[in-house]
């Protein structure tokens, strides 16, 4: 497949030299195959099942377990490594202005629904579970319990909607941000390019572009979303300590959490 293939294995394959596939690249205006094969990789794993995310995943960790020095080819090493990058390029793709006005859209909302379904449902529920010490008007959208439509009751003008939608872009993430443009409510959408479909749906995209993993983004998405909680937390800081003394009194009170002697 030509988006693990390395530039040898696909000259041998089309029966031309290894140079033939760079000048192809750079005929389509990249500096070279890398950069088209990145490309490539974005656009499959956007559509890409589970099961095919997790074999490309799989087979680009071993080329990197290959290419690693010697002593440093550990997944764990490796895995960081790669993951760094995307927490350097995040404020490339995420401009300070557009986070301040993220910022400022959640602190006039008057109520804040999250949602983010599969893979995005425990990135949601983190952010949910911090986002109502200091905002307590929030609302996570959550399947299984009431339906989705009957939590969207109450939900109207003045009102923000924050989803967090990756490819393959669930079909009712996207229902939910057209009930809040029909309701004029703000939507700001965390997602992967700006032509996404939940890009397209909202008033602010924070777009952390798709990478090829064997799972979804995590450490740039996590990243991100603690920001805003800084951001939001700033503003008001004698309340958000307030909320979280009176979570602790609680949690002593119902004797939740274990001693460290114990």
């Amino acid at each position: 497949n030509v988006i693990h293939y390395t530039i040898t294995e696909i000259a041998q394959r089309v029966g031309v030299n290894s140079s033939t596939v760079v000048r192809t690249a750079q005929s389509l205006g990249f500096d070279g195959f890398p950069e088209l094969q990145s490309l490539l990789r974005r656009h499959f794993l956007s559509q890409a099942k589970v099961a095919q995310r997790m074999h490309v995943g799989s087979q680009h960790l071993i080329e990197r377990l290959g290419e690693a020095k010697h002593g440093e080819g550990h997944v764990f090493n490796t895995i960081l490594r790669y993951e760094l990058p995307s927490l350097v390029a995040l404020p490339h793709h995420v401009s300070s202005p557009l986070f301040d006005r993220s910022v400022a859209m959640m602190d006039r909302a008057n109520h804040i629904y999250i949602i983010g379904l599969g893979a995005s449902f425990p990135s949601a529920l983190n952010f949910s579970i911090f986002l109502r010490y200091i905002r307590p008007n929030t609302t996570i959208l959550t399947p299984g319990i009431d339906p989705i439509p009957a939590q969207l009751i109450a939900l109207t003008e003045g009102d923000l909607v924050f989803s967090i939608c990756f490819a393959r872009y669930t079909r009712e993430t996207l229902t939910v941000m057209d009930v809040a443009r029909q309701r004029k409510a703000s939507i700001i959408t965390v997602t992967d390019t700006h032509v996404s479909p939940a890009a397209k749906r909202s008033d602010v995209a924070l777009v952390i572009p798709y990478r090829l993993k064997m799972y979804g983004n995590s450490v740039a998405l996590f990243a991100l979303m603690d920001s805003l909680l800084g951001a939001l937390s700033l503003r008001y800081p004698e309340t958000t300590r307030q909320r979280l003394e009176t979570l602790e009194e609680l949690y002593e009170h119902f004797n939740l959490l274990s001693k460290p002697e114990e």
